[in-house]
């Protein structure tokens, strides 16, 4: 989910923006109706299954979509450096923002302790290695770059020919998946199990990697052709057979929770995952391509790396009171859920723009926008 990764011809891609924009609607929403989905309401519980089914294999898609072939362009010292700057250089410091937070306002989810400095020198090493637990939504990027090594390593053996990206396709998640399904490599808060910068679950969401690079290397979704009401019919579509099927996927998940999870490699089973997560990012994409590309829409999907970060100081500080006061005020209907959640999304993601500003007017360098320099910092690569 680069911050600002131009199109092919020095233009950015619109459609892309735009699916980042209803990317992380999906994500603010799933986390809120997360929260009520663990004080027991039974249709926030359905509404997180639908969300999870597909939204964060989405951004893997859409990352390998507007991806480029470091190897081919960079050297390893090179490629590190970038990572570096446009990646590890934000995931550090919104976790230090959250980190500032705690200290102010204490944090109500998840029920990690943060009671003493011992308890902060724990968090400091997981976040360090295998999961950012200052800002847990952060994980992502920590992901992103375990993807984006596999892409450096792999893709020079992939780049001549369509069918070896497609058996890549193939290959990746199957192993992907057997391998989370036969070993559990999660342990939450446990810096030393083998999930370091979820290198594990990284193989599989590699396929999905390589799919967006397949799409874009295809030109799908790529040009004007095409009626907006064509694409409209297809997203509409592509989402009723998702609302179709994903209830359908039973499993075995992890943590309790009957959703997939890609955090803690929670598949379920073998074939309607995928069925599920394609399915979902296509109609995600096609909705995209139907929505005009009104400059605020395409600036909130150019800032999908702001706004992904973000969206920690609503998931550990905002996201739980809010769900325990709609459970005691108002009705737990599947129509409630959705109409609250999704205002409280809107209202969220607006409350994150003066800061998206501020921080792309005075630190870029910190917000994955490494070449820019000032006012403040100099240009980081």
């Amino acid at each position: 989910m680069s911050q600002a990764a131009p199109a092919a011809n020095g233009s950015r891609l619109a459609v892309v923006d735009i699916a980042r924009l209803l990317g992380i609607f999906l994500v603010y929403h799933g986390h809120l109706v997360e929260r009520a989905m663990y004080l027991g309401n039974a249709a926030a519980a359905a509404q997180y299954k639908f969300i999870y089914s597909f939204h964060m294999p989405l951004f893997f898609v859409l990352s390998g979509f507007i991806a480029k072939d470091w190897a081919a362009e960079q050297s390893l010292g090179r490629f590190l450096k970038t990572r570096l700057t446009s990646r590890i250089v934000p995931l550090i410091f919104f976790n230090l923002l959250l980190v500032v937070l705690s200290f102010i306002a204490p944090r109500d989810f998840p029920p990690f302790p943060l009671d003493s400095a011992e308890h902060y020198l724990g968090a400091a090493i997981s976040s360090l290695l295998n999961l950012p637990i200052f800002n847990v939504p952060t994980w992502f990027l920590m992901c992103l770059v375990s993807v984006e090594v596999l892409h450096f390593i792999f893709f020079r053996f992939l780049r001549g020919s369509d069918m070896r990206i497609v058996a890549a396709i193939v290959v990746f998640y199957a192993v992907g998946f057997v391998a989370n399904r036969e070993f559990d490599f999660v342990r939450l808060m446990d810096p030393f199990r083998w999930n370091w910068w979820f290198l594990n679950e990284a193989v599989t969401m590699y396929a999905f990697y390589v799919l967006g690079v397949m799409l874009r290397r295809r030109g799908v979704f790529a040009t004007g052709e095409g009626s907006r009401w064509l694409y409209a019919g297809f997203a509409v579509a592509g989402f009723a057979i998702v609302a179709a099927t994903y209830g359908l996927n039973e499993g075995p998940f992890r943590l309790n929770i009957d959703a997939v999870v890609i955090l803690v490699a929670a598949h379920g089973d073998a074939l309607w995952f995928p069925i599920t997560a394609v399915i979902g990012s296509l109609a995600v994409l096609c909705l995209a391509r139907a929505l005009p590309p009104y400059r605020w829409i395409t600036y909130m999907g150019a800032n999908a790396l702001t706004l992904f970060c973000l969206n920690g100081v609503f998931y550990h500080h905002i996201n739980g009171p809010l769900a325990a006061w709609f459970t005691a005020s108002l009705p737990r209907s599947g129509v409630s859920v959705a109409f609250f959640f999704a205002a409280a999304t809107a209202v969220s993601l607006a409350l994150t723009v003066p800061v998206v500003i501020l921080l792309n007017r005075y630190l870029p360098q910190l917000i994955g926008r490494p070449t820019v320099s000032g006012p403040i910092l100099p240009r980081l690569q």
